[in-house]
């Protein structure tokens, strides 16, 4: 008979199982593997890193001659959601995938910020992007109704400043239509001098 205490032993811990697959790899080491440099990876970054793309997406894109910043440049807004649409609506076999609304105003948000930028003479700053990327697809829609308009809206007559409260939309309108050579709208200058004229400036 044994004078000690018995003590239990713990029953050994079960090992833990290995993953049959690695766990998904971040976009950088997706970029390492795909070989991007440059503009190349810097697009990835964002479509694949921020904005969450699959590797697919990206890679269609790829395919379809979109592989860098610079290609965004000036590329319509309309066109981004026609070709995104058709792509989506290819069977798999035929190089389709799908792209969902949100990801088509997407890059409808980038390109219009890359081209708007470029217009401006302003560096490409992917960081003010990001952080203000829900703005820049409202900018965009804003701005491809404005560009869809056909012709320029018909010039407002003479008026007197007395008559500027009845007279004041459809000169907004007039100069909504008008763009400058940077292509910005007009109406945007109009308010820069209402405000310093508020200002007294």
């Amino acid at each position: 008979m044994s004078t000690g205490s018995e003590t239990e032993e713990a029953p050994p811990s079960p090992q833990l199982a290995t993953p049959i697959q690695p766990l998904l790899q971040t976009w950088e080491a997706e970029a390492d593997a795909l070989n991007l440099h440059g503009d190349h990876r810097l697009l990835f970054s964002i479509l694949r890193g921020f904005h969450e793309f699959s590797l697919a997406q990206c890679q269609t894109l790829r395919d379809e001659g979109y592989s860098t910043l610079a290609h965004l440049y000036n590329w319509r807004h309309d066109s981004i959601r026609k070709l995104l649409e058709k792509i989506s609506n290819r069977p798999v076999t035929r190089g389709g995938r799908h792209y969902g609304d949100r990801k088509i105003k997407e890059v409808q948000a980038l390109a219009w910020f890359l081209t708007d930028r470029r217009r401006r003479g302003l560096s490409q700053d992917l960081d003010l992007y990001c952080q203000n990327a829900d703005n820049y697809v409202a900018l965009a829609e804003m701005d491809s109704l404005v560009s869809s308009k056909e012709s320029i809206i018909t010039k407002p007559a003479k008026f007197k400043y007395s008559e500027w409260n009845q007279r004041e939309e459809s000169l907004y309108l007039y100069l909504i239509s008008i763009r400058s050579s940077c292509g910005a709208p007009l109406v945007g200058i109009m308010k820069i001098l209402m405000l310093g004229y508020q200002l007294g400036m």
